[in-house]
């Protein structure tokens, strides 16, 4: 059947292909990919944005809908104006705990949040409104609908009785705008209009709860839309609204019932911005016309301006696995379809360039929320927020490989934003000094997960996990004035709530306690409270060193290393159970549970190999027996929900040298978790989700370089189906660019460029017969003395 269905839409195509139309216009993007088949619903749309204003495109020909959204559209919910306190019952939580009582432990959250009347929720992200665009029918003769990743354009082009169309659509950067352009061979005659996104029957309670209002309106040439929410919290948006400008070329328009309708236009153009209210009595609709006014309206001239930015980005690295050009032109129905019966390098080179592409669309105003920039439904899956023990990280975690490190700015921005609430939740929750950074959020820092089970409010290791980001960005930008001023004071908040939680246990080591593994319980207990959680313990002993190596970059604090020194000390050490993989809990009587979705006792491998790893080969071997059992349990399920967990499973694979199994980790989050519009998915062909859209292109990258500061690592886990190939622009640690490396059977190609004078060393996947290219005074085995600002190009043989 499957064979069938394959055959059925390869003669489809092909017949399309031998009518003689104008292949000008249905063609194949040079990066990027073509669909057959507008989207069924919003989750298949195609996607545009600018880093602040999304387009979701359905890809109707006569009946299409753009469903806009903006970042700043978190709808305020009612607050209980009280703040959650757990600080005072902080000891009766650990005393719990450690008479192994934790279902009590964590019940006791959820006590007092009903005791204490705090009913605070997360302010979901929401959609702005719908672009409505009729157009007069005819018999489609041929479709087809494309997103260009060098440019950013979502395009329409389809042949009927009246011609043959193209709608193309982007959202500019430089200009901060939707912009829209229809023409055709045959007339215009098209009605445009703002619309309320549709309510589901069972949301209609939450929206008339949230919603104060909701107008749309059509004058002249304009359109408008304009919405005011029923909550004013401090600070919180309190409505947004939107203005389209139309511009014709040829025919006339008018209005009719809140909508303009176009007749015999030679072309269309629609220019359209979204912009936040945060006061409602002073509307932004007339600055935005005046804006318009002024603006250029010309499809190609905006278009050139966006792309020189967009395309700036994306054209930084590109993949060449090898795919032959027949998988490459074909359109993601067809690719994603034979990916069932066979992997095709075509596709990995696909998904590597569309992830990377949705990551950029969507980062700028704020990191990707989990839906990135893009909502067509008013409650989208919790709450479309922040989720930080491990969603977002998967999303931004190839920003800086894949050297768009200004596209981290927004992730330090956002958490720097929230810094006082993260300080009050310390104190409130632990009685800390420091930060605590819950693990969702949106709007506001501060907890709003609750439950026996589900006990987040007792993870304490988000702090240091985000801090890590900071002196990341350090180490891959040597950026001395962001680590002065921005990331080391970040990392010794998170350093100064360690100083105060952590307690001495009666064997010397310190106690995390209570501690929390997300979002996974012991094989032996119902509830998700632990103490010492290993992630928990890697988390902190990544954060310590950090800060000791930061201050000594930066010649401070000499009292706090003497300090931060004896901690790492002091930590638990890990554990290899009797399965002999490792352990995800360090303390006792707490049974590893295999069948789970994240593998968060890996997170020591998850950006680099750990020195605690890389100096003990029982470690690397338990840490390699625990990737087998996770990945027992994901066969078992066919890939399972959760796609990033694959990605915490392939990122250690990669950082180990496993390659072969990064590789079917990589096959699974090709084939598996992918949209026709190339947006990726939760869980296997669902929910709309972008996390592997930025975790599985850093997964490609972890597998062909790997990077210390004065160490590259150069193809540490390549596959055998990948024998030869290519990729360029990698960013590595050290201020180092790999400008180009290229590889087939036993040669290597590499191009870098330093941005300062320093010494590295090429570590490769065999050992060297020849290595040659650069002056021989620059090479001494495989160590590289690399001038700044130059190339160097080597040619390398290895046995």
């Amino acid at each position: 059947m499957r064979l069938s269905i394959y055959a059925l839409l390869l003669l489809l195509f092909g017949r399309q292909v031998a009518s003689g139309q104008d292949n000008t216009v249905f063609k194949h993007p040079a990066r990027g990919f073509t669909s057959w088949q507008p989207a069924a619903t919003w989750e298949q749309a195609l996607l545009s944005g600018n880093g602040t204003i999304g387009a979701l495109v359905m890809g109707q020909p006569h009946q299409e809908t753009v469903i806009l959204s903006h970042a700043s559209l978190y709808l305020p919910l009612k607050k209980s104006g009280k703040d959650f306190e757990q600080a005072s019952k902080l000891e009766t939580i650990r005393r719990l705990s450690l008479q192994g009582k934790f279902t009590e432990a964590a019940s006791l959250t959820e006590t007092l949040r009903q005791e204490q009347g705090y009913t605070d929720e997360r302010d979901p992200f929401i959609p702005a409104f719908d672009l409505k665009i009729e157009q007069h029918a005819g018999n489609i003769k041929r479709y087809q609908r494309a997103v260009n990743f060098e440019t950013g354009e979502a395009i329409i082009n389809w042949q009927d009785d009246n011609g043959t169309f193209t709608r193309r659509l982007f959202v500019s950067r430089p200009d901060s705008m939707v912009v829209l352009s229809i023409k055709g061979t045959g007339k215009i005659n098209t009605s445009l209009a703002f619309r309320r996104r549709p309510v589901e029957w069972q949301q209609w309670k939450f929206v008339n709860d949230n919603i104060e209002s909701a107008n749309s309106d059509a004058v002249g040439q304009w359109l408008t839309y304009s919405s005011t929410f029923k909550n004013t919290n401090p600070g919180a948006v309190q409505g947004y609204e939107g203005v389209g400008r139309l511009v014709l070329k040829g025919g006339s328009s008018k209005v009719v019932n809140g909508s303009i309708q176009v007749t015999n236009a030679d072309e269309v153009l629609l220019l359209i911005n979204i912009k936040p209210l945060y006061d409602k009595q002073s509307s932004n609709i007339p600055a935005m016309k005046s804006a318009f006014v002024s603006a250029r309206a010309d499809y190609e001239t905006l278009l050139t301006s966006h792309a020189q930015i967009h395309g700036s980005m994306f054209n930084r690295v590109q993949l060449d696995l090898g795919g032959s050009l027949q998988d490459r032109n074909l359109n993601s129905e067809e690719i994603l379809l034979a990916a069932k019966s066979r992997m095709l390098l075509a596709l990995v080179e696909k998904v590597f360039d569309a992830g990377r592409y949705n990551i950029i669309s969507c980062t700028g105003t704020n990191p990707p929320n989990l839906q990135g920039l893009w909502s067509g439904t008013w409650t989208a899956p919790w709450a479309g927020g922040f989720t930080n023990d491990g969603n977002l990280p998967t999303a931004i975690g190839g920003l800086l490989a894949t050297n768009t490190p200004e596209l981290m700015l927004p992730y330090f921005n956002y958490h720097e934003c929230l810094i006082g609430d993260y300080r009050k939740e310390a104190r409130l929750l632990y009685n800390c000094r420091g930060i605590h950074i819950p693990a969702q959020e949106t709007t506001a820092g501060v907890e709003s997960d609750f439950g026996k089970t589900w006990c987040l409010t007792l993870w304490t290791g988000c702090a240091g996990w985000v801090a890590h980001y900071f002196y990341d960005y350090y180490q891959y930008t040597g950026d001395k004035a962001f680590l002065a001023n921005r990331a080391y004071p970040f990392m010794k908040e998170a350093a100064l709530f360690y100083e105060d939680f952590l307690k001495v246990g009666a064997d010397g080591k310190l106690i995390f306690n209570p501690s929390y593994s997300p979002e996974n319980n012991p094989a032996n207990s119902s509830s998700q409270a632990v103490i010492n959680a290993t992630m928990d313990a890697m988390i902190a002993r990544q954060l310590l060193r950090s800060c000791i190596d930061a201050a000594g970059q930066l010649h401070t604090d000499k009292n706090k290393v003497v300090l931060w020194k004896r901690m790492l000390t002091q930590m638990p050490s890990y554990k290899v159970n009797s399965d002999g993989a490792l352990s995800e809990w360090l303390w006792p009587n707490l049974q590893d549970n295999y069948s789970h979705r994240h593998a968060s006792h890996l997170y020591a491998l998850y950006d680099y190999l750990d020195p605690d790893f890389a100096a003990s080969n029982k470690l690397q071997q338990a840490a390699k027996t625990a990737i087998d059992k996770r990945m027992q349990f994901r066969i078992k399920e066919g890939g399972g929900e959760m796609a990033f967990g694959l990605v915490q499973l392939a990122l250690a694979s990669a950082h180990l040298g496993e390659a072969e199994k990064a590789k079917q980790l990589v096959n699974w989050l090709s084939s598996k978790y992918w949209s026709s519009s190339m947006a990726s998915y939760h869980n296997v062909g669902e929910l709309f989700n972008t996390d592997i859209s930025g975790g599985l292109p850093y997964v490609i990258t972890q597998m062909l370089c790997y990077s210390e500061p004065g160490v590259l690592r150069l193809l540490p886990a390549l596959p055998s189906e990948w024998p030869s190939g290519r990729i360029s622009g990698l960013l590595a640690r050290g201020q180092v660019e790999v400008k180009l490396l290229v590889w087939r059977n036993h040669h290597i190609d590499v191009v870098l460029h330093s941005a300062i004078k320093q010494k590295i060393r090429l570590q490769l996947p065999g050992k060297v017969k020849t290595i040659s290219g650069a002056d021989k005074s620059r090479i001494s085995g495989t160590n590289l003395s690399l001038p700044a600002g130059q190339d160097i190009s080597l040619s390398i043989d290895i046995q």
